[in-house]
């Protein structure tokens, strides 16, 4: 063989292996391309899953924020009615012993009231037994004197 036919026949040989290299290059090329397409797809898919929790995390952040608050305004109203409570107390606390004292001197006056009555009426008493033993005495001198 010469050298004229050898080199067309590598040639060949050489179009044959740069094909079959070709080849591989394309199908791997085409299997890391699948490969690419569902990692993107996984991609997005956690994008998506990423953004759907980071909106629900914000929405229980705002949740976690609406019930701090709403504990605070309750513990807030409990002290304000604790102590509204306790000045209510001491104010009716108070009204109480006014209102004490004051029955208590109106009692000591009725006492007062019915120790002066109870006087009267016994002095009224004793008047009225002496007038009535003066009317005895005047009924009977009368008898006496209409029975001569």
């Amino acid at each position: 063989m010469t050298t004229s036919r050898i080199l067309p026949i590598i040639n060949v040989i050489g179009c044959f292996l740069v094909t079959g290299v070709v080849i591989g290059q394309w199908i791997k090329e085409r299997r890391v391309n699948g490969e690419i397409r569902n990692l993107r797809m996984e991609i997005t898919s956690t994008q998506e899953n990423y953004e759907k929790e980071h909106k629900r995390a914000e929405t229980l952040q705002g949740d976690v924020n609406q019930l701090k608050d709403s504990i605070e305004a309750m513990a807030k109203a409990k002290v304000e009615f604790e102590a509204s409570l306790t000045k209510d107390a001491e104010e009716h606390n108070a009204r109480m012993q006014a209102e004490n004292a004051t029955v208590q001197e109106q009692t000591q006056i009725w006492q007062k009231a019915i120790a002066d009555r109870d006087e009267v009426i016994a002095k009224l008493n004793s008047n009225l037994s002496a007038t009535r033993a003066r009317l005895d005495e005047a009924v009977s001198k009368l008898k006496k004197a209409g029975a001569q």
